[in-house]
């Protein structure tokens, strides 16, 4: 186990005591509030409650206004639209929710998502070449197009409008597409440059609604008919990353609820073959929905989970759902080889000291790849790029830590790239096979010219210290109310201190469970991954200082409260 920092976070306490008593709230949980930027008593009833009324006008957006008068050209003049999407599931649930728009304020509309390896990332000439036989006159990307400068020019060449709805950072050269709504261009003008791709597809059907309506402000809030597809947002939201704070957190508290509303036959198909019990939260999406959803893209073709997704017939839910359980069974398979491999390499032949790891290899699924990547950076705790090679040409994905922003680091090593593009934490690119090396020196000069050794340290932050008899029920539902829990609002961890520990053994592939005691008090914890520490637990009188997130164990009908173990200082 990489011995973690911890972070330990104190709030101002004036705040935090008028949090306390004005809001009836523990000190941990109101700590928590303040060290996640709360400033007021309004502000935190805000973020407690996360009323839809905070989600912001789309109109807001620079030149939605002349979005919504082409699109609406396009609807009243009988012309076709396409709507192209991405093969992720942030791509596909967009693309979802746009065909269920249409479909919903009777206009039929044509979808496309690419295939991963025959027509790469984003917008590709082959595609819109056959876009154009189908007599389609306007496009709307989703999740995608935003370096799409070639591809677009041409579509215009051929004769059709391309809208563009990203929220990918923007390259130095933008498309001359009829018009681009996407929160991190410079002249977006939109207030929360955050949201996923299928945040901007939800604003943009908020914006074409309003115009039917024949208004030119869709106002705060949410127009009630728009609700039904905010599971599609949580959905997409959670996969692809994005923080779940201001408008994504309201988005996806709403759209979790939604969704275990089981409206969406695709939704309850999924929920049967992963065996979900219960309430779906946050975490069961990211761990559980998304992927499925997410193994279509990754070796087959994702058009099967938009299919998924906008399907009335139970029928048809349960058979697509069972592809991808499938699909997603054979991902698992083929990611376990690839890091094995990747493993064998990196403890065998590869220079311990790099600051950076670059692997590639012919033999590598570009599809699998990014989640190997992931793993990777969470074991060695370094960025990351794996290359999946065919042909003298590599498909390449990338992770990164906190202090490494890969988008940018990727601009500066560009030279030797035929093309990139990303977020800060999570890249992909494409790199002639002559060009890896050299590549792969410029980006570990980058690391050791921009790094300190303590940003190959993970850091755990610290929301709050608790003595074991605060730990209850009660201070579990107030920490719940703060999700849904992901990136940027994570699950609080709390520190306890001086614990006993008694029974400790490893269960499950190399899981630690045992017994935690204070002053009396037993609460039974887990520790995942963490078999390791074992016969440092097992010595007799042993104390830790515990980091953790309260959970509820559930067995043979009977609720428990569990400490999920983050750390162990000891």
């Amino acid at each position: 186990m990489l011995v973690k920092r911890w972070v330990k976070q104190e709030a101002c306490q004036v705040l935090k005591a008028l949090l306390c008593s004005e809001l009836n709230l523990s000190p941990a949980t109101a700590n928590i509030l303040v060290n996640r930027g709360i400033k007021s008593k309004e502000e935190a009833g805000a973020f407690l409650n996360a009323p839809l009324s905070d989600l912001h006008d789309p109109f807001l957006f620079a030149g939605i206004d002349k979005v919504v008068a082409r699109v609406l050209k396009a609807i009243r003049s009988g012309e076709k639209i396409l709507v192209y999407g991405d093969y992720d599931a942030d791509g596909i649930t967009s693309t979802a929710l746009l065909v269920e728009f249409f479909r919903d304020i009777g206009k039929d509309v044509l979808y496309y998502i690419p295939k991963r390896l025959e027509d790469g990332y984003g917008l590709s000439l082959d595609s819109l070449k056959r876009i154009k036989e189908k007599g389609v006159t306007l496009i709307i990307t989703v999740d995608c197009g935003i370096s799409s400068v070639i591809e677009v020019e041409a579509a215009a060449n051929m004769g059709m409008d391309v809208i563009i709805t990203d929220h990918h950072e923007a390259p130095d050269v933008i498309p001359d597409a009829y018009a681009i709504v996407n929160p991190c261009l410079k002249r977006s003008c939109y207030p929360f440059m955050s949201l996923a791709g299928v945040g901007v597809a939800l604003k943009l059907a908020q914006a074409i609604k309003a115009g039917l309506d024949g208004k030119d402000s869709a106002g705060p809030g949410i127009d009630p008919s728009l609700i039904k597809y905010l599971d599609l947002v949580a959905l997409g939201t959670i996969a692809d990353v994005v923080p779940l704070t201001g408008e994504n957190r309201v988005l996806v508290k709403h759209g979790l609820r939604v969704m275990n509303e089981g409206m969406r036959s695709g939704i309850r198909a999924l929920k049967e073959v992963a065996s979900i019990k219960g309430k779906i939260s946050s975490g069961i999406v990211a761990f559980q929905v998304a992927p499925r959803l997410n193994a279509s893209g990754r070796l087959s073709q994702a058009e099967a989970g938009v299919r998924l997704l906008i399907t009335d017939d139970p029928d048809e839910a349960s058979k697509v759902a069972a592809e991808l359980d499938a699909m997603n069974r054979e991902r698992q398979k083929i990611e376990e080889e690839i890091l094995e491999e990747a493993r064998y390499i990196l403890t065998s032949s590869y220079d311990s000291d790099s600051r950076t790891i670059v692997l590639a290899s012919d033999r590598w699924h570009q599809g699998v790849i990014g989640v190997v990547a992931s793993k990777l950076v969470e074991e060695f705790y370094k960025p990351t790029v794996l290359i999946s090679l065919s042909d003298s040409m590599g498909k390449g994905s990338a992770r990164s830590i906190p202090s490494f922003h890969l988008y940018k680091v990727l601009a500066r090593c560009g030279l030797y790239l035929e093309g990139f593009g990303g977020h800060k934490y999570a890249a992909g690119l494409s790199i002639k096979q002559d060009m890896i090396e050299p590549f792969r020196r410029e980006f570990e000069a980058t690391a050791l010219n921009t790094l300190t050794e303590d940003d190959f340290r993970p850091s755990l932050r610290i929301d709050a210290e608790v003595p074991l008899c605060d730990v209850g029920w009660e201070l579990h539902g107030e920490l719940s109310s703060l999700g849904p829990f992901g990136a940027g609002n994570p699950e609080p961890v709390l520190q306890a201190s001086g614990l006993g520990v008694l029974y400790p053994k490893v269960v499950g592939k190399n899981h630690v469970r045992m017994v935690v005691t204070q002053g009396g008090l037993r609460f039974g914890s887990i520790g995942f991954n963490m078999g390791s520490i074992y016969q440092s637990l097992a010595m007799k009188n042993v104390t830790v200082d515990a980091a953790f997130s309260l959970n509820v164990n559930e067995w043979q009908g009977e609720r428990t409260l569990q400490l999920n173990l983050k750390d162990l200082h000891y």
